[in-house]
């Protein structure tokens, strides 16, 4: 065998188990290369850059804010006169369960409440994870309470990633209980899904209370750690049950296809690096960092592309490795003209 192929060839298995390592390495460690990490920021930054969906306009939001449970009653009342479809009520922010209320409306099948324990029937199937985020809803039971109130049956999926609408505007696309616009104009709630819930004492543009508030990948600081959470649960309810009502669900890429895209990228970089050089090593040098930073930039692309047909795609380790295996090859390609420099 040629000895010059055999080098290729053992070029392209390090690069493997580099690629390999590094991915198993980031399912332990949570590295971070600054501004390095451009595939990691394009990732955070895909809900506010693509082409935004629509708003849901068969749900209305509505803020009970510091209502008590007996005034929160003859608002429910009132909205049931106005026919809508159906009550989702999000009681979670009350000190205690508001018992009573909750069973008053027992058997009305338009009326449907939170239940705040997670185990139970009618929870909220958010899925809250490190730092207070949430990023995705469980699919595995039909009862949570976002389900309840769109049927949904799941796709075989044990949860899915929630497709984020625009953020809701103050207070164009969400009111209070104490909006006087809609009790004059009850047509605007006929058949629709009106849903309840904490969203702050006031209605403001920011949000001053952690209580039923979580971090969403619309915020501003998205993946970085101990930031102020932007939406409340009830808000993330809607972007649930819009998600599910325009079937407009976002598939991850599994294991086994990402790490193959992420190989073929770093196969690409070696093969590149092997083949362009010259016999200036300082040029050799320039080339490397314009692949580096063309490869990077193409990876980027494509989570942007990928993202926009539907899929949602992670190639936080693609920086890493492609740094690695350009500074591996670089290292073999100069040694190997050092010892071709001395044969002569």
């Amino acid at each position: 065998m040629d000895k010059s192929y055999l080098k290729t060839i053992v070029r392209y298995i390090v690069t493997l188990l580099f690629v390999i390592a590094v991915i198993g390495l980031y399912h332990i460690v949570n590295i971070r290369l600054f501004s390095f990490d451009i595939t990691r920021i394009t990732k955070n930054a895909l809900f506010e850059i693509r082409n935004v969906p629509p708003i849901d306009r068969s749900v209305m939001l509505f803020n009970v804010g510091k209502l008590s449970p007996g005034e929160l009653e003859i608002k429910i009342d009132s909205l049931l006169i106005a026919e809508p479809k159906q009550i989702g009520i999000n009681p979670c922010h009350f000190d205690q369960t508001p018992s009573d209320l909750i069973k008053k409306y027992k058997n009305n099948e338009r009326v449907i409440f939170a239940n705040c324990d997670n185990l139970k029937s009618g929870s909220l199937s958010q899925v809250i994870s490190g730092f207070n985020t949430v990023t995705h809803f469980m699919t595995d039971r039909s009862d949570y309470f976002e389900l309840n109130l769109t049927n949904f049956k799941g796709r075989g999926n044990e949860k899915e990633r929630i497709n984020y609408g625009p953020k809701l505007k103050y207070p164009m696309d969400k009111g209070e209980l104490t909006d006087s616009y809609f009790w004059f104009n009850p047509y605007l709630l006929k058949d629709k899904t009106v849903l309840l819930g904490y969203m702050g004492d006031y209605l403001t543009d920011s949000i001053y209370y952690y209580q039923n508030c979580r971090v969403t990948p619309l915020n501003e600081y998205y993946g970085e750690r101990n930031i102020l959470p932007d939406m409340y649960d009830i808000e993330i309810s809607a972007n649930i049950m819009r998600t599910i009502n325009d079937n407009d669900f976002i598939e991850e890429i599994n294991q086994v296809v990402r790490v193959l895209i992420i190989l073929v990228f770093s196969l690409l970089n070696v093969t590149a690096l092997t083949f362009i050089k010259t016999k200036w090593t300082i040029v050799n040098l320039i080339i490397a960092t314009v692949l580096f930073i063309l490869l990077n930039i193409a990876g980027s692309l494509l989570l942007v592309y990928m993202f926009d047909k539907g899929y949602y795609l992670e190639m936080d380790e693609l920086p890493l490795i492609l740094m690695i295996t350009t500074a591996f090859t670089v290292i073999l390609n100069i040694s190997e003209k050092k010892g071709q420099s001395t044969t002569q």
